[in-house]
């Protein structure tokens, strides 16, 4: 999944602190939803009512008015009892709210409880999935992304997200194996590119990653993420020379990051 505003910074805070443990790479799973993209056909008598109470609770959500969108999408609820599938989007705006609050247990319980109402939901499960991943429940996690893949066979994200969490497992055979299906079915999609570069790094197999990295580049060249991760394969390979022209590259795109980079090197050269 493209990794953007607040999840890209998240994910580049996680790597810079894995990369003081000694680990490669960054593979967030997909991104914090702000909303769900599903459109859920409307049958509730309230209709009207629904429609507003989820626009209200999508701006105080915007707002970063947490509290207030929760109470309100509680309220779809309570409207949506002769409607499940309104009742699922109220309780997945919820999951969504918590994920942003990185309340993860919350997220997973209002996810769970979304789905339950809407077994159909592709997307839904995908973020049940991310949810258990941050709480570091892989397998239950890549039970919900393969509900969300049956789905929703062209759902990338979830598939991304099957293979970052058998990496974070530690079984990058299998990691490797779906990351390189996704490109095969979606050969644009840069994120797989990347997320199988770092996979082979984290395997001991920079040497091979630095192709897929530099092919993550060539389709988003604005992302800092892909700079990153290519600078710390250069560094598995002992090429700080390489790994410093990455960090003269991320000083146009990312100055922060460019400078999060800085450091990890010159701890490398240490």
């Amino acid at each position: 999944m493209d990794l953007s505003g607040q999840a890209r910074s998240k994910a580049l805070r996680s790597l810079a602190a894995a990369l003081l443990l000694g680990s490669v790479g960054v593979q967030a799973l997909g991104q914090q939803p702000a909303r769900n993209s599903v459109k859920y056909p409307v049958n509730n008598p309230a209709t009207n009512e629904v429609q507003q109470l989820l626009a209200l609770g999508q701006a105080a959500q915007d707002h970063g008015r947490f509290h207030e969108a929760i109470r309100i999408y509680n309220r779809v609820i309570a409207l949506s009892s002769n409607s499940p599938r309104n009742a699922a989007l109220g309780h997945a705006k919820i999951g969504n709210a918590y994920m942003i609050q990185r309340k993860f247990e919350n997220a997973a319980i209002a996810y769970q409880r979304a789905v339950t109402l809407n077994p159909t939901d592709a997307e839904t499960y995908n973020n049940l999935g991310e949810a258990l991943g941050e709480l570091k429940q892989y397998p239950r996690a890549i039970e919900a992304f393969n509900k969300a893949v049956a789905l929703d066979p062209k759902l990338s994200k979830a598939r991304y997200n099957q293979a970052v969490s058998y990496d974070r497992m530690g079984n990058f055979r299998y990691s490797e194996f779906v990351f390189r299906n996704l490109i095969k079915s979606n050969p644009t999609y840069s994120l797989a590119y990347d997320g199988l570069a770092v996979t082979l790094s984290k395997a001991g197999r920079a040497k091979e990653a630095i192709a897929f990295h530099e092919k993550a580049i060539a389709l988003d060249p604005r992302d800092p993420s892909y700079y990153f991760n290519l600078a710390i394969s250069y560094l598995m390979l002992r090429d700080t020379t390489k790994a410093l022209k990455q960090q003269e590259k991320l000083k146009a795109i990312d100055p922060a990051i460019a400078d999060r980079l800085a450091s990890v090197i010159v701890k490398h050269q240490m």
